[in-house]
């Protein structure tokens, strides 16, 4: 079993109940788009906080799967293209747009856990933080009979 393999496995362990399902597909890219979004509207003379955490995030889906890493590669394309076009809207503080949706999103993603009646997979491991849009895209692998990722 490849190390991504079991990093899922353990995930799929605490994400079976269909309400948390659906809303982590709702909550889980709302969270790192907001993160996404507040890593960029942290100022900093040198560097946009954004590209590190993106490095960070794509090179760890790069070790765990070449594959995961070609999927997610749009994402982040149209995720930055997004924070680029609110940031550029006159009158859009995008902090104070990405700071409350992140903590809906977090509180959402609480509450699905609650109903799942398991505590988040990332509080018991924290190697899980990147792994929940990698356990969504192994759902849509799975459900066009691909190879897992």
């Amino acid at each position: 079993m490849t190390k991504l393999a079991a990093l899922l496995d353990e995930y799929e362990e605490s994400h079976r109940h269909p309400v948390n399902i659906k809303i982590h597909w709702v909550a889980e890219p709302v969270a790192i788009f907001a993160l996404m979004a507040l890593a960029w509207s942290i100022p900093f003379p040198w560097i946009n906080l954004m590209w590190p955490f993106l490095a960070v995030m794509l090179v760890y889906f790069a070790r765990l799967s070449l594959r995961v890493t070609a999927v997610f590669l749009p994402v982040v394309a149209a995720f930055v293209a997004a924070i680029i076009w609110l940031d550029a809207q006159s009158g859009v503080t995008l902090w104070a747009l990405a700071l409350p949706a992140f903590g809906v999103a977090w509180v959402t993603l609480l509450l699905g856990h609650r109903i799942e009646g398991r505590v988040p997979s990332v509080f018991q491991n924290p190697n899980l933080i990147f792994i929940g849009p990698v356990w969504l895209v192994r759902r849509v692998f799975r459900k066009f009979g691909w190879p897992d990722p």
